[in-house]
């Protein structure tokens, strides 16, 4: 039995973790999140038993200091250094878990609160896609099987609506309206829920998918998502990865291209069309308008470009 000793616990870290998991599961986290915290710590606990640091008494800001070293030395199967944001990640889950275990008395301090954790900017992807080439995308299923008709409704509504991967991949039939032109996205980021416009032209899609396409689908009487595969259970957000990525190549696009292509695609046209930065954050989901306001870099590109092509002086200068 655990036993208090002058306000810290004696506990295994891998007892202590397994606490800190059910209560994320019973606060109501989502399932995305305790997988990945689960993964994270279990890196932690992992690197520390190496060092014969199994207990949590024995958590102090050296032992930290050394995984954060270690976490920004490691490197990826492709042999190159983790991501500043792969590396904030890891430092994050476990400076969640030493304030929760402040929190329960188990600890006396937070051994993490003096631990870097690297600074992280926002970034576009190097190349926005063209509207001609998320055409070329689109038109890539062959829409006449009930496979390729399913993956270009997909990515239509990856465009038109901008939601992410697991967005999409948590969409219920109920949650669409063809009708009125939009879709209900379900704890999202932040496990908030947002109404989210859908173009006319994706409403037709989803209409025909719903009527004609999905009900012979296999499983489509026991599972209510939008999307299944081909056993009949819900798309799972990698394999929504995957289409995009089948189709990408085959339309010829030497560009990178993601679900998020599709996301920052539609946020960065809107803008470029005219929309405002505080409508594009209310459709992205974004909590924070810094978060949006990337997509300007965009656009203010497009300026300068302007600018340089068709201001006088620009002119001028070329003849100097």
């Amino acid at each position: 039995m655990s036993v208090i000793t002058r306000g810290v616990k004696t506990m295994l870290l891998t007892d202590a973790v397994r606490c800190h998991l059910n209560a994320l599961t019973a606060g109501g986290r989502s399932p995305d999140t305790v997988r990945c915290t689960k993964y994270g710590l279990r890196r932690f606990v992992i690197f520390l038993a190496t060092a014969q640091l199994e207990h949590i008494e024995q958590l102090d800001h050296e032992a930290l200091m050394r995984y954060r070293e270690d976490v920004s030395c490691r490197l990826t199967s492709k042999g190159t250094m983790l991501s500043l944001g792969f590396q904030a990640g890891l430092l994050g889950y476990v400076r969640v878990f030493c304030r929760w275990m402040v929190a329960q008395d188990w600890l006396i301090a937070d051994p993490s609160k003096r631990v870097p954790i690297p600074q992280t900017a926002h970034h576009l992807p190097k190349a926005i896609m063209e509207y001609d080439e998320v055409l070329r995308v689109l038109s890539q299923p062959d829409a006449h099987t009930t496979l390729g008709f399913r993956d270009r409704v997909i990515m239509e509504v990856l465009y038109s609506s901008g939601i992410r991967r697991a967005e999409v991949a948590h969409l219920r039939v109920d949650d669409v309206d063809t009708e009125h032109g939009f879709l209900i996205v379900r704890e999202g980021k932040g496990r908030k829920d947002r109404a989210v416009p859908i173009g006319a032209s994706v409403c037709a899609l989803l209409n025909t998918y719903l009527t004609g396409i999905r009900p012979d689908w296999p499983g489509a009487k026991h599972d209510a998502h939008l999307f299944l595969g081909v056993g009949g259970r819900r798309l799972q957000p990698l394999a929504i990865g995957d289409i995009v990525q089948r189709h990408s190549l085959a339309a010829g696009l030497t560009k990178s291209v993601s679900t998020h292509s599709f996301r920052h695609a539609c946020a960065t046209h809107m803008l470029r069309a005219g929309a405002s930065i505080r409508h594009i954050q209310e459709l992205l989901g974004h909590a924070s308008i810094d978060s949006t306001m990337i997509y300007t870099r965009v656009t203010i590109n497009d300026l300068r470009a302007a600018h340089r092509q068709f201001h006088p002086r620009e002119q001028d200068a070329d003849n100097v």
